[in-house]
Parts: C-alpha cells; structure tokens; sequence
C-alpha cells in the first residue's frame, strides 16, 4: 500500500528532528506486533521525485507502477535503505484535496516482491538506515 505519510529522512533525525518537513509518499513495507503491546507497527520506505544519492539505494518505479499506485507520472525513487518505523495509522496524512483519504493505491504485486525482497536483503545485511518513530 502507498500511503501519504510524514516521513522523517534519517539526516534529519541526525539533526534532532522529531517531525517531518513534508509529508510523501511512502510504501508500507512490512507490519509487525511486539510481544506483550497491543499496537500494530508499520515500516514505510520513501517514495521521492528526487534521484538516490550516492548512499542511497532506489527503484525508479516504471509508468505501470505510478499509475497502479495512483502516484503523478513525473520520475519518481523508492528508497530501499532507509525506513521509518511507526504505530499504525500514526502521522499519516490525507491526500490533497481528498479528506479522509490517506493511501494513493497499491504497488502491483510482482513489483511489491521485488522492493520486499531487497529490502529484506538490505536489512539482513545491517545495511539499512531506520528511524524509530514508535518508541521500540
């Protein structure tokens, strides 16, 4: 699912932020419980217009993914190395103009697999910048 979300870049965090510039979009990754807590936590990747940078890992999503995921046709990155960690529906944001709406669409599913996939990947091998937002 692609949800408009105020993402908070792990830069920024570094820089003792606590709260988003912007809000974006930003695909739900995974969902998990803790053991003895009753809230659902989510994990959300950034969606940007802006290209990765040389520390960054992206997916540039094809015409087929933006529009399936209700996203604009202009290019557009899915960050894979870096994620924000919240309680479900925490600093999620309605879309413009559509109050009471919070999600653009859905990632088609073989493309969902791959972003899950190296994501996975990413944070098996340490390699994954996480902002807690959730207080775990």
């Amino acid at each position: 699912m692609v949800v408009r979300y105020e993402y908070l870049w792990k830069r920024r965090e570094q820089e003792g932020a606590h709260t988003a510039d912007k809000d974006h979009p930003a695909c739900v990754v995974a969902t998990f419980k803790r053991e003895g807590r009753s809230e659902d936590y989510v994990m959300y990747l950034p969606i940007s217009h802006s290209p990765p940078s040389e520390e960054e890992i992206g997916l540039e999503l094809p015409d087929d993914v933006k529009r399936k995921a209700g996203l604009d046709s202009a290019q557009q990155w899915i960050l894979l190395n870096e994620c924000n960690i919240d309680s479900w529906p925490m600093d999620l944001r309605p879309l413009p103009r559509q109050p009471g709406t919070f999600h653009y669409g859905h990632l088609p599913p073989n493309f969902f697999i791959i972003v899950r996939d190296r994501f996975v990947e990413l944070y098996r091998d340490k390699k994954l910048s996480r902002v807690n937002r959730a207080g775990l």
